[in-house]
């Protein structure tokens, strides 16, 4: 399953972000979440052994001012 921003980016279940500013932590994707009334978001869960879990908007995760893909 996959998703496409109004920017042609893609996520996917199993894609890997980090935050641009703070901790350079590993978020990977587990869950899209559409909901009928609300933007579609994701839930993310951090590797590195602490594995919290943060649900937020897909366009978040795609503003490069905030997140970005791990390559």
């Amino acid at each position: 399953m996959f998703f496409r921003s109004k920017e042609k980016n893609v996520v996917e279940i199993g894609a890997t972000f980090r935050k641009t500013s703070g901790l350079s932590s590993a978020w990977v994707v587990e869950k899209i979440l559409e909901y009928h009334d609300l933007p579609t978001h994701v839930r993310l869960i951090e590797q590195g052994g602490n594995e919290r879990t943060i649900t937020i908007a897909l366009e978040a995760l795609l503003d490069n001012r905030y997140w970005k893909a791990s390559v």
